[in-house]
Order: structure tokens, then C-alpha cells, then sequence
């Protein structure tokens, strides 16, 4: 052994003592001892064990006394046993319970005993004697071994199920994250560390307070929020907390990913209220279609009438507009009628200038009325595979929408430019109005969500322009700022070429 060694050794345990210890003192010491102790000479041979020892090894003292230390060694282990009981002669120190790796002692019967060893080297008349203390440790080994499988039990169940389920402590550092934690929140560069990595910034006051709730008791489940997840991504979740008071407090929170729960659920409720709009256009079209023929067949009486009226062209003028109109509003409701029942229109190539012009000119007496002028700015050889009825009223209701936001009057501003490498047109319909709120955006597709005011809108334009886009094979969107305006941009796949042809 070299000097750093001795050293270190020196350093880290007590030599031999110098004094002589009489044998007898140690027996005493060994028979009186609560655990398996023995003596042994500095050969390895038994001098004395207590009847702890006799009872965890099944030996009566006379078979072992006089017999070699490896009789109680598994075979195995008794050669390699041999040179560390040779080494440690050579240079005696304690060695206290439970330090080194696993060691094993044999049994009468043969069978192997997990035990922790204790060396204590002592100078007696004879030379070096070692007192070992000897306690077996099977029943903690299979405390142990049976806390270990439960352990690996649970963390086989957490990660099989498809919830993500994480522990955390007081300050957030996550001790437990199950697989399906790591695959729905972890970060790029690894697991997450904290809770608050994975709490969006505006809820971060609310989910304290949740904390400080849980901890006192309260129960937390299913409620339905959003969290950070891979990438950054936000997800819509939802998420159950409860509060350990086992040894330390901890938090288990389970989070459950429910994007397409609420995919399912806007679905259905989409179609329960598209078959509420559908009854609600079978009774708008019964109640209008009436008082709609009733008008048509009075104005076509006094067109008849107006020719034996001197000076009354433009009377007649103004009823040839009044008769356009009404058989306008005839097909668009039959037409719409047929669109909500039975999604799918009369598609034909339409110039997309003329439509947004004709949607103008529907509604002209009211721009006038409310001192707006639009400002149309459109290719007149941009053409779309449109129904025209339905593209009017598309059109007209934005345009009518864009009126109302604009009381004092003002400028509309209508363009339509293509895209061609996009083979997309693109048509803007801008306003100067009061504008509409962020939060607000997100809900004015929606059916029956509407901004005006009680019994100045029914909230359904929006949701049957968005339809009727859609069933044509585009996208409408909004961007707005209060009191500053409005866009709406739709966009429609250009007409091509063989289409045309």
C-alpha cells in the first residue's frame, strides 16, 4: 500500500489500537451485543460468536468455532473473499455499517443472506483479532424491493395512460413527469424544469391562486384552460390539481389535451345552429315570399298603367328598379333557402368587377341615404365560378355592414386584385367606422353573434357569408381597430383558363 493510501486511510478511519485488550473483555463484549457479532484471528479463523449469530446462521457455536470465516462466505464470493480478508489483515481499520457495496453471508442450509458487515480491528494478547458485527437485512432488502416495484408499477401506469401527469413541489420544481408529460410539454431542448414553464403569462395569477385553493382543501377538476406546450404551441387542456400532505406537500396535476374534444363540441354546436338558421329561413321565405309577390304584381299594375300618364317616364324608370329588386330578393331568398337546407350552389363564370358593381347598385338608395360613396377598384377581367345571387349577397351585406358603422357617412373603399402565382383573388372591403374590438374578432363568424345594437342585427350575415365563401372555395377574414375601421378580405380561386374557355 502506498503512502498517499496509508495516508487516506489514516485519515478516514481509526488504526488498532496500541493497548492490549484482554480476550475475555471481548467475549463479553460479544455476548452481550444485540446483533450477530463474532471474533476472528488475523487468519480468518472463528474465535467466538454470540448466540445472535447462532440463530441467523442455524449453526450450533461448536460447529463454527475453530472453523475458517469462509465457512459463512457464499462460494462464490470465497476466494475474492480470501485476498480482501488478506489485504485488510495487512493494514486493519473500522469499517462502519452499511459502507461498501452489497454483501452476502451463507446460511447452514446454504442459502445466501443479504447482511451489512461491521469490522472493528482490536490489538489482543494474541496479535490482531477483528470484531464483526453482522445484521441481516433480508427484510429490509424486500421492503425495499417491494417499494421498488410498486415504484416501477406506478410509473408504468403514468405512462401508459394518456393524460400527462406531473408532481411538483411549493416552488414549482417538477419532481415526476410522466411520459405522456414529456411528449405533450417538454420543451426543444429537454424535459421542463418548473410548472410556470408551461403556464401561459395570463394565468399565471389565477393558477397561484388555484395552488393556495388546493392546498387548503378545495378539490380542483376539469377545469378547462390553455397551456404552453411543445414548441411553444398553446393547448387548449383540461386539468385536475390535488395536494399531497404525505411527508413533504406536493402537488399532482393531470392534464388532459382536449383540442379535439372542443373541435367536437364547436361542430355540434355549429349544427345545432345551422339547422336553427335553416328553420329560420324556411319561415323568413314563407312570411317574405308573400308580401314579396303581392309587391311584384302591384308594381308590374302600375308599370301597365304609368304608359297612359303624361309625363311619367321617370316614374316608369323607378318602377323598372323597384320590379329588378324585388325579383332579386326573390332568388336570393329561394336561393339562400336552398344554400342552408342543402349546402351547395349554381356556380357559373362571373366577372368578379360586375358582381361587386351590381352588389353597389343593390344597395344605392341606402348609401345615398346615409351619404356614403364607395370607391370600387377592380380588374374587370378577374373572373370567379360563382353563384351570382349568393355573391351578391355576400357582398351587399358587408357593404350594408360597413354603412352601419359609419352613421356620420363617409368613403367605402371596394377592390379586387389577383394573385396569380396564388391563382387566388383577392377583394377588400374597407371602412372608416367605429371599428370592432379584438377580443370581438374571433366570434363575428359566429351565428346569432352580433355587435349592433338590440334589434338592429340578427347576427347571421357574417355566419352565412363565411358559408357561402367557403362552399366557393375561399376564406373571408376580418381586421379591425376601434374608431379606426374595418377590413374584410375575402379571397376566391381565380377562374382558369379551361374554365373560361
Amino acid at each position: 500500500m502506498n503512502k498517499d493510501n496509508s495516508a487516506r486511510k489514516g485519515s478516514r478511519n481509526r488504526k488498532v489500537e496500541k493497548e492490549y485488550v484482554s480476550e475475555d473483555m471481548l467475549r463479553m463484549i460479544v455476548e452481550s451485543a444485540p446483533n450477530g457479532m463474532l471474533m476472528t484471528d488475523e487468519k480468518g479463523t472463528i474465535l467466538y460468536i454470540n448466540p445472535q449469530m447462532e440463530k441467523m446462521f442455524g449453526y450450533d457455536r461448536t460447529e463454527l468455532l475453530g472453523q475458517c470465516i469462509e465457512k459463512l462466505v457464499p462460494e462464490r464470493f470465497s476466494d475474492r473473499h480470501v485476498t480482501n480478508r488478506t489485504n485488510y489483515i495487512a493494514d486493519p481499520y473500522a469499517r462502519m455499517m452499511g459502507s461498501g457495496r452489497d454483501l452476502f453471508a451463507r446460511h447452514k442450509d446454504g442459502t445466501e443472506i443479504p447482511v451489512e458487515i461491521g469490522l472493528n480491528p482490536v490489538r489482543a494478547e494474541r496479535g490482531v483479532v477483528v470484531i464483526g458485527t453482522v445484521v441481516d437485512i433480508t427484510e429490509r432488502k424486500r421492503i425495499e424491493k417491494l417499494l421498488m416495484e410498486r415504484e416501477e408499477r406506478l410509473h408504468e401506469i403514468m405512462d401508459n395512460t394518456a393524460d400527462a401527469i406531473i408532481v411538483f413541489d411549493h416552488e414549482g420544481i417538477i419532481e415526476i413527469c410522466n411520459r405522456q408529460a414529456n411528449k405533450l410539454l417538454s420543451k426543444g431542448e429537454g424535459k421542463i424544469q418548473e410548472i410556470w414553464d408551461i403556464i401561459t403569462p395570463e394565468n399565471r395569477d389565477g393558477f397561484s391562486k388555484t395552488l393556495k385553493r388546493a392546498r387548503e382543501g378545495d378539490k380542483i377538476t376539469d377545469i378547462e384552460t390553455e397551456v404552453i406546450g411543445n414548441g411553444g404551441k398553446r393547448i387548449s387542456v383540461s386539468a385536475s390539481l390535488v395536494y399531497t400532505t404525505s411527508e413533504v406537500g406536493k402537488f399532482i396535476i393531470t392534464i388532459r389535451d382536449i383540442t379535439e374534444r372542443l373541435m367536437i363540441r364547436q361542430r355540434i354546436i355549429d349544427l345545432e345552429k345551422s339547422q336553427i338558421i335553416g328553420k329560420m329561413s324556411e319561415g323568413f321565405a314563407h312570411h317574405m315570399g308573400t308580401p314579396l309577390a303581392s309587391m311584384l304584381l302591384r308594381v308590374q299594375m302600375l308599370k301597365e298603367d304609368v304608359p297612359n300618364i303624361p309625363d311619367c317616364e321617370d316614374v316608369a324608370k323607378k318602377l323598372d328598379s323597384i320590379e329588378k329588386q324585388i325579383l332579386y330578393g326573390q332568388k336570393v331568398i329561394q336561393r339562400l333557402l336552398k344554400f342552408v337546407s342543402k349546402p351547395g350552389s349554381e356556380k357559373h363564370p362571373e366577372s368578379l368587377y360586375e358582381l361587386l358593381s351590381e352588389s353597389i347598385e343593390i344597395i344605392r338608395p341606402l348609401l345615398k341615404k346615409n351619404k356614403i360613396s364607395v370607391e370600387l377598384d377592380a380588374l374587370e377581367d378577374l373572373s370567379v365560378l360563382a353563384d351570382s345571387n349568393l355573391m351578391h349577397l355576400v357582398f351587399s351585406d358587408t357593404l350594408m355592414n360597413a354603412v352601419d358603422a359609419m352613421p356620420g357617412g363617409g368613403v367605402i373603399s371596394v377592390s379586387a386584385v389577383g394573385d396569380y402565382d396564388a391563382e387566388t383573388a383577392e377583394v377588400k372591403i374597407s371602412d372608416k367606422g367605429h371599428g370592432i374590438a379584438q377580443e370581438t374578432i374571433p366570434h363575428v363568424f359566429e351565428p346569432f353573434y352580433t355587435t349592433k345594437p338590440a334589434g338592429k342585427g340578427t347576427g347571421l350575415g357574417l355566419s352565412v357569408a363565411k358559408r357561402v365563401i367557403i362552399d366557393h372555395g375561399g376564406e373571408i377574414s376580418i381586421s379591425s381597430k376601434v374608431d379606426s375601421g374595418t377590413t374584410v378580405l375575402i379571397k376566391l380561386p381565380i377562374l382558369n383558363a379551361e374554365a373560361r374557355s
